[in-house]
């Protein structure tokens, strides 16, 4: 068609009133065309979280089960770090404190028996083997003694043979040498003996000093045990200000029981209460994990907090400048938000992961911060723990390209003819398959 005829059909369908109606659905299918291929859409990402202070609160959480036996502290009180603010009753530890107590109790006792036992013993020994040994030694002196006579009267004879006044085999001499040899053997016997003696006493002493160091053993064992149920007793049932601050919250009263790991209190930051200025805010906001993936360090975010009133002040514009790597569990998230409802509901429909976001300022506005569509609020404060949606626009995309993916699904055409056709080469095809 030449643009004459087809500008002499446009007057024309202009002209009629069916053709005016078809005219405006034909623009109205093109500017669609048009809006479907090349207007970009955005892909928005959802998450929930909350207003905290970087490093300004501390959380008093159990670190066992146990009744509140003593309160120290209240709310509004200022605290030291190391401070005892509360202690859990721990009977089980304490009877096994007591237990172990009464048993060093009895060790020590049973120790100092024995010890004197042992002395009796050791000294009882020592008189025996002096007796034993005063005894060897008389009976040395004289088997030596007589080993001397005989030794002078077998000299005797046999310089009487050398003479040849007796026959060097007479029986008297003969006598002379076999006592002579007799009195030796007796005199290394007596050496024998006085070992004997010696290994005897030294044998009790060894074996009153293994039994000692056993009982000694057994005692510092104990006193390490009771050293560590000690502290162990300390850790669970004394819980302690890990910081400077004020306690400005408190959820739990005295005669309570609690569990582990249950949010007891909160303690703020010292340094802004020094100052006096209002602490530096952060949004914590917890997305699925497929949509944190695509959160990059700097991506700008729509903070709104749950006031229901988006649509009249808009959102609190932020960054994003961490996205953790792993996801969150229900105990990190209660450390965070402080409220363990909301820590299960934000896991209630799978794992998320954890954002932190930036929160830009603005001097114009009435709380500092800049919003998207107003000043802000005069009425609605900015404060820590309040709750909150982060929006984020993570990819821009036509119409078209989210109705793709779908009719792919749908026929099944994941594969193009070049693709196939690259794929049919003969060094590409799979062995054994078709030609």
């Amino acid at each position: 068609m030449t643009s004459g005829g087809l500008k002499s059909w446009l007057i024309e369908q202009s002209q009629d009133s069916y053709g005016q109606v078809r005219l405006s659905l034909i623009g109205l299918w093109s500017l669609t065309g048009l809006w479907a291929l090349f207007w970009p859409v955005p892909t928005e990402v959802t998450g929930r979280g909350v207003m905290i202070v970087p490093g300004g609160a501390t959380l008093i959480d159990s670190r066992a089960e146990g009744q509140i036996r003593q309160l120290n502290v209240s709310v509004g009180d200022a605290v030291r770090r190391g401070d005892v603010l509360m202690v859990l009753d721990q009977p089980a530890l304490e009877q096994q404190l007591q237990l172990q107590k009464k048993d060093l109790r009895e060790l020590i006792q049973i120790n100092a028996d024995l010890n004197r036992q042992d002395a009796i013993r050791l000294t009882d020994a020592r008189l025996v083997r002096d007796t034993a040994l005063r005894q060897l030694d008389r009976e040395q002196a004289q088997l030596e003694q007589l080993q001397a006579t005989y030794a002078q009267k077998q000299a005797d004879f046999a310089h009487l043979a050398q003479r040849e006044v007796v026959a060097p085999l007479a029986k008297e001499v003969v006598a002379t040498s076999d006592r002579n040899t007799q009195l030796t053997v007796d005199l290394d016997n007596l050496a024998i003996r006085r070992k004997e003696v010696v290994n005897a006493y030294s044998k009790v002493q060894l074996a009153i000093d293994t039994e000692q160091q056993q009982r000694r053993f057994r005692i510092d064992n104990l006193r390490r045990e009771i050293t560590v149920t000690e502290a162990k007793l300390r850790y669970q049932a004394d819980l302690i200000a890990k910081r400077d601050g004020t306690v400005i919250d408190l959820q739990v009263i005295q005669g309570q029981t609690v569990k582990p790991g249950q949010r007891l209190g909160t303690i703020s930051n010292t340094a802004a209460e020094r100052t006096g200025q209002s602490p530096e805010l952060q949004a914590v906001a917890y997305f699925h994990p497929a949509d944190a993936r695509r959160l990059q360090p700097g991506l700008g975010v729509e903070v709104v907090p749950d006031w229901q009133q988006r649509g009249r002040f808009g959102g609190i514009r932020g960054r994003v400048s961490r996205v953790s790597l792993l996801p969150a569990t229900p105990e990190d998230i209660n450390t965070t938000v402080g409220n363990p409802p909301l820590a299960e509901s934000l896991v209630s429909k799978g794992p998320v992961i954890r954002t932190e976001i930036d929160l830009g300022t603005s001097a114009s506005s009435f709380d500092g911060y800049r919003w998207t569509l107003s000043k802000g609020s005069s009425v609605f404060p900015i404060r820590e723990g309040l709750t909150l949606k982060a929006h984020s626009y993570v990819e821009w995309r036509t119409p078209v390209s989210y109705a793709l993916p779908i009719l792919r699904d749908l026929t099944g055409s994941y594969r193009t003819p070049r693709l196939d056709q690259q794929q049919d080469q003969p060094d590409r095809r799979q062995r054994g398959t078709l030609p």
